[in-house]
């Protein structure tokens, strides 16, 4: 299986899942695009974990061998998944948001932290195009996950030099401890929305092992 993994507060209908799903068809390769936080309030009722669980139970359904393509936060759960399944021998990772969780508990005040467990936290949600409230059970599943998982599979990592929300030198920092991993570059922001074609090219040859195309 190839599988796409979006972002936090995005879906299997951002830009990046829709254009590279259509390539990968073009090329005769499905890309399974889920919605890790289906239902009308599964975006409210989301951790990590959940999000996670969604991926690793199509994993366990499918055939083996798999790769994941994964944006932002979920690069950074393709990443866990593949330290902890054998079956996914590489990875392709976009923007992935290592130690986004470390920023956050940095970033929101003790205040902002109190508002989030008692009301819930409003967020700009991209997928639906409006806000939309977050549980605190997001952040307190967050507390413990591995700033940098241990990766030991083929790994690809995309990173735009304007990218404001994950910092390049974390992803370079995580490709420098990863054996078999490589960086590219782009000059591109977070949502690398400007190198659609360079990342399917490099996608596409760098998972030819595992999709056959």
């Amino acid at each position: 299986m190839l599988l796409y993994l979006h972002g936090f507060a995005s879906g299997p209908s951002s830009t990046k899942a829709r254009a590279l799903a259509s390539r990968f068809a073009d090329a005769g390769v499905h890309l399974e695009t889920p919605d890790l936080t289906p239902g009308d309030d599964g975006f409210e009722r989301s951790s990590p974990s959940s999000m996670l669980a969604i991926a690793e139970r199509l994993l366990d359904e499918a055939a083996p061998p798999h790769a994941i393509i994964g944006s932002s936060l979920g690069g950074y759960l393709a990443a866990v998944a593949a330290s902890r399944d054998p079956s996914i021998e590489r990875l392709v990772l976009m923007a992935p948001a290592f130690r986004l969780f470390e920023r956050w508990s940095r970033r929101l005040g003790p205040a902002d932290l109190e508002g989030w467990r008692a009301r819930g936290l409003e967020v700009d949600h991209f997928a639906s195009g409006r806000r939309r409230r977050l549980g605190w059970q997001f952040f307190e599943d967050a507390q413990g996950w591995p700033a940098f998982p241990e990766v030991r599979v083929p790994t690809l990592c995309i990173a735009g030099r304007r990218d404001e929300t994950i910092p390049l030198e974390d992803v370079a920092a995580f490709v420098a401890r990863t054996p078999g991993a490589r960086l590219v570059e782009v000059d591109d922001g977070h949502e690398l929305t400007g190198s659609l074609d360079l990342i399917f090219e490099e996608a596409r040859a760098f998972l030819r092992p595992v999709t056959g195309r």
